[in-house]
C-alpha cells in the first residue's frame, strides 16, 4: 500500500493514500511500520503545502518517540528535532491555533534541545521568525542577534536559509540596503528551498535601492521554481505585489490567476492573507489605470466549476478577505500588527512606473533580429486595436523563441499568447497555443503535471483544430507526461485502439509496446496484449530495434502471469541478444534448472552488457547447489561479493519506464 501510495499521479490521490495506509497500520498494530511510514512523509506533506498533514503525523510521531522508544533508531531523534523547525514555523501561521500552543512548541523544542547538548542556534532562528509573524519586532532583533552569535551545528539550516527569515526581518524594517548586504551572498541556491526562498525575499529590498536588473532577474528564477508547488503560496504573493509595484499588472494578472484556485485550499492561513493581499493589491493597480473592468479567468481548485469575473469585483472580494483574515491573526496575537502591515500593502503606490519584465513587454533578450521586428509589431497592432491581430502576432513571437532554444521566454511568451487569443474570441488558435505550452512546460518536471492536465483538457475536446497531432498522437504525449502507471497504460491502450482503427499497424505496435512500458503489475488483459503484440511482430509492424525490446517486456509480462515455461520459450526463440540470453538463464533459475541456469548465465559473464549480473546469478545457482564456497570464490573474480545478492536483478522482476 505504501509503495502504490508514492505511485499515484496527484497530489492529492497520494496523500489520500497515505492516510489509509496510516490507519490501516495502526489497525493492525504496527507500529514501527506506521512510525516509518509517517516519518517519511512528514518532508512529503511540509514540502508540498499539506501542513495541517504534516502536524498530525509530527505530533504521532513525537508521541510514540516518547512512548514508545523501542520502535525508533538511533538516527530518528536527530530526524524529529530537524523536523521540529518545519513545524514550530508552520503553527504560528494558522489563526486558529492558539498562541501559547505555538509558544509552547517553541519551548518544548528547545527543551529538547538543551536535552541532547545541541546549539540553540536553530531555536534562535525559528524564536526570531516567530516573533517577527507576531509584530514583536523588538524580540525579533534580539532572537536574531542571538542567532549570529551562536554555533552553528547540524541542526542549523543550510547557510542560505538561516539568513532568509532574517532578510524577512529586515525588509519589515525598512532596513533595505543591509537586507541586500546578508542576503545577496546567498541568492545562488543552498538547499530544496533555495534560491527561491531567498530571491523572494530580496525582490522588495532590490527596488527599494535601486537594482532593478538584480529585481527582474530575481522575479524570473524564483518564480519559475515555485510556480508549481502550492507550498510556497506566500511567496506568490511577493511576486504578485513585485509586479503590482513595477507597473506589470498586466502581466502579473495571469500569475494571480493561475494561482487563485489554491485559495480553496491553501497551505496555511498566513499563506492566504499574503496571497489574497498581494492580489488584491495588483487589481487595484489594475483599476487605477482604468482596467477595473479587465475579465479575470476563475476555477475552483478541483477544476469542476469555471467562470469570470471583473478585475474591481475579483479586488473587492481579496481585499474583503484579506483584511478579514488580518483581524484573526490580530485576535489571536493580540495586537493590531497584521492588520495594520496589510492596509500598508493595499494602499501602496508603484515604485518603478515600468519595469520590462517579459520579451513582449520589450526586456531586452540576445534574439534574432525578426523576433525584436515581430515584438514592435505587436505594440503596433496593440496600439491600434487590434487584439485579435496582436494575440496572433504573439503566438509567432512564441513558436520564434522556442525555435531559438529560449525556452522560459518561450514559455512566458507562449502564456501571454494563450491569454489573449483566449480573450480576443480565437478559439482554435488558443487551443493551438494551449498545446505548445504542453510542449514548454512538458521539459521541465516540475510542470509535467501543469502540462498534463492541459493536454487531458485538450482531450476532452470534441474537434481539435489543424496543427496539431492526432487524438492517439495526444494520448501517447499524456500517457508520457503522467506519473500515475496505470493511467499511462490506459493512456497507450487507447493510443493504440484508435491506431488499429485507423488501420495504423506500426503505431498501433509502438503503442502496445508503450503500455509495456509504463505498467507495473499484470494487466487484466495481459493475455490479448501479448497475442496482438505477437501478430503485429509476426506482420512486421516493428523495426529491428524494437523487437528485443518488445521480446523482453513480453518475456516479463507473461513471468509476472505466471507462465515463466511459456517466457522461456518466447527468449529462446529470439536469437542471441546478451538481454534475451540473461532473461533465459533467470527463467532457467526459477525453474530450478540451476545447472542450465549456471552454464548459460556463465557464458553470458564475459559480455559488458550483461557481466554483473550474469556473475551474481552464477553465484545463485551455485548457492542454490549449497557450493558456498565456490560462489564467493567466484564472485571475487569480479570483484563482488555476497552482499551484492540482494541488488542482484535478472530483468524480469520489475521494468521502468527508463529501463
Amino acid at each position: 500500500m505504501l509503495q502504490d501510495a508514492y505511485r499515484q499521479g496527484s497530489d492529492q490521490a497520494r496523500y489520500a493514500a497515505l492516510d489509509a495506509v496510516f490507519r490501516h497500520a495502526d489497525a493492525a498494530g504496527e507500529t514501527a511500520f506506521g512510525f516509518r511510514a509517517r516519518m517519511n512523509a512528514i518532508s512529503e506533506f511540509h514540502h508540498h503545502g499539506e501542513y495541517a498533514r504534516s502536524f498530525m503525523a509530527f505530533h504521532w510521531c513525537l508521541t510514540t518517540f516518547d512512548r514508545q522508544p523501542e520502535v525508533t533508531s538511533r538516527h530518528d531523534e536527530h530526524s524529529l528535532l530537524w523536523r521540529f523547525k518545519w513545524i514550530v514555523w508552520q503553527m504560528p501561521q494558522f489563526s486558529a491555533v492558539p498562541l501559547d500552543r505555538a509558544i509552547g512548541l517553541l519551548d518544548d523544542m528547545e527543551r529538547r534541545y538543551r536535552a541532547g547538548n545541541h546549539s540553540l542556534h536553530a531555536v534562535y532562528q525559528y524564536r526570531g521568525a516567530v516573533a517577527a509573524h507576531l509584530g514583536d519586532l523588538d524580540a525579533a532583533g534580539r532572537w536574531f542577534g542571538e542567532m549570529l552569535t551562536a554555533r552553528r551545528d547540524g541542526l542549523s539550516d543550510c547557510a542560505a536559509c538561516v539568513p532568509t527569515s532574517h532578510v524577512e526581518y529586515l525588509t519589515v524594517l525598512g532596513e533595505f540596503e543591509e537586507a541586500v548586504r546578508v542576503g545577496s551572498p546567498y541568492a545562488s541556491g543552498g538547499c530544496t528551498e533555495q534560491p527561491q526562498q531567498m530571491l523572494s525575499q530580496l525582490l522588495l529590498p532590490y527596488l527599494r535601492t535601486g537594482r532593478t536588473a538584480e529585481a527582474v532577474a530575481a522575479h524570473r528564477k524564483a518564480y519559475a521554481l515555485i510556480r508549481a508547488n502550492r507550498h510556497y503560496l506566500e511567496l506568490i504573493g511577493l511576486h504578485l505585489q513585485f509586479c503590482a509595484l513595477t507597473g506589470n499588472q498586466e502581466h502579473g494578472l495571469p500569475i494571480l490567476e493561475r494561482h487563485l484556485p489554491w485559495l480553496d485550499r491553501p497551505a496555511s492561513t498566513f499563506a492566504a492573507l499574503e496571497f489574497a493581499s498581494a492580489g488584491a493589491l495588483l487589481l487595484r493597480r489594475l483599476i487605477d489605470t482604468g482596467h477595473g473592468d479587465v475579465p479575470v479567468r476563475r476555477r475552483t481548485d478541483s477544476g469542476d466549476r469555471r467562470w469570470t469575473s471583473t478585475a474591481a469585483e475579483t479586488y473587492d472580494e481579496l481585499a474583503a478577505r484579506a483584511r478579514s483574515l488580518a483581524a484573526e491573526f490580530d485576535r489571536r496575537n493580540g495586537n493590531t500588527y497584521q492588520s495594520g502591515r496589510i492596509e500598508q500593502r493595499l494602499s501602496a503606490g508603484p515604485i518603478v512606473a515600468k519595469l520590462p519584465l517579459t520579451v513582449l513587454s520589450g526586456r531586452p533578450i540576445a534574439a534574432k533580429a525578426a523576433v525584436g521586428d515581430l515584438v514592435g509589431e505587436v505594440a503596433v497592432r496593440t496600439a491600434a486595436g487590434d487584439a485579435a491581430g496582436a494575440a496572433r502576432l504573439r503566438l509567432e513571437v512564441a513558436y520564434a523563441l522556442r525555435n531559438a532554444g529560449q525556452w522560459d521566454d518561450a514559455t512566458e511568451t507562449a502564456e501571454e499568447a494563450q491569454r489573449s487569443l483566449a480573450l480576443a474570441g480565437l478559439t482554435a488558435e488558443s487551443t493551438v497555443a494551449r498545446f505548445l505550452l504542453v510542449e514548454l512546460y512538458g521539459r521541465s518536471w516540475g510542470q509535467r503535471d501543469t502540462a498534463y492536465a492541459m493536454i487531458t483538457d485538450l482531450l476532452a475536446e470534441p474537434d481539435l483544430p489543424a496543427g496539431l497531432p492526432s487524438r492517439a498522437g495526444l494520448l501517447e504525449r499524456a500517457a508520457a507526461l503522467t506519473h500515475d502507471g496505470p493511467r499511462a497504460f490506459e493512456h497507450m491502450l487507447a493510443a493504440a485502439a484508435l491506431h488499429r482503427e485507423a488501420g495504423d499497424a506500426a503505431g498501433e505496435a509502438n503503442a502496445l509496446l508503450g503500455s509495456l512500458r509504463r505498467v507495473h503489475q499484470v494487466p487484466q488483459e495481459w493475455a490479448r496484449l501479448v497475442a496482438r503484440l505477437d501478430e503485429l511482430i509476426a506482420a512486421g509492424a516493428l523495426r529491428d530495434g524494437e523487437l528485443v525490446d518488445a521480446q523482453h517486456r513480453l518475456c516479463w509480462l507473461e513471468t509476472r502471469a505466471g507462465r515463466p515455461e511459456a517466457a522461456l520459450e518466447r527468449a529462446r526463440a529470439w536469437g542471441e541478444q546478451p538481454r534475451l540470453r540473461l532473461i533465459e538463464a533467470g527463467l532457467l533459475q526459477r525453474l530450478d534448472r540451476h545447472v542450465e541456469a549456471e552454464e548459460a548465465a556463465r557464458r553470458l559473464a564475459t559480455e559488458p552488457e550483461t557481466r554483473d549480473s550474469a556473475a551474481l546469478l552464477v553465484a545463485r545457482s551455485l548457492l542454490a547447489r549449497d557450493r558456498r564456497a565456490e560462489a564467493e570464490a567466484w564472485l571475487a573474480d569480479f570483484g563482488l561479493e555476497l552482499d551484492d545478492l540482494d541488488y542482484y536483478d535478472d530483468d524480469l522482476d520489475d521494468l521502468d519506464d527508463e529501463d
